[in-house]
């Protein structure tokens, strides 16, 4: 898709486009203001949905944290830039679009810290890397989830 430049707000629908041609959607739930004290100057907490589409048009309706296609990650703006997700629409951030819990493993300590940085006890699913994701490895994930691989089992479990 056409590489494109843009503030990018908490709410922001993007589109994927797939290698077949199709569509799935994702949606941006933090843009770092209030998110990791240092760790991800500039980070963005976004979601990726399971819900396929020939257009660029989602139905924002169908975007709720059970149709994750994979748990939610970290990435930075030139996604958008090098045009791999193009932001197609806006819906203001209701807490039914977000998780009640995000869950990260923290591969440095080797446990588990919400998307503040904050240790939390143990492992909720979907459980993501603390970490920001490159292309390579986000697709990696995509391909992985839309085989129908579980993602998940990819992330250290709770000890």
């Amino acid at each position: 898709m056409k590489g494109q430049r843009r503030q990018h707000e908490a709410g922001d629908v993007f589109a994927l486009q797939l290698g077949d041609a199709s569509y799935r959607f994702g949606r941006i739930v933090n843009t770092g203001e209030s998110g990791p004290q240092g760790r991800f100057p500039g980070g963005i907490l976004a979601y990726l949905y399971d819900v396929p589409s020939v257009s660029q048009d989602p139905d924002l309706g169908l975007l709720t944290p059970d149709r994750l296609l994979m748990p939610p990650f970290f990435t930075m703006n030139w996604l958008w830039n090098k045009g791999y997700f193009r932001t197609v629409a806006h819906e203001v951030l209701a807490s039914s679009h977000v998780l009640q819990r995000h869950c990260f493993y923290d591969a440095g300590d080797e446990g588990y810290v919400d998307e503040t940085d904050k240790a939390i006890p143990e492992r909720v699913e979907p459980c993501g890397w603390f970490a920001l994701t490159n292309f390579e490895y986000f697709q990696h994930e995509v391909d992985e989830a839309l085989a129908g691989r579980p993602v998940q089992g990819a992330y250290p479990r709770q000890k």
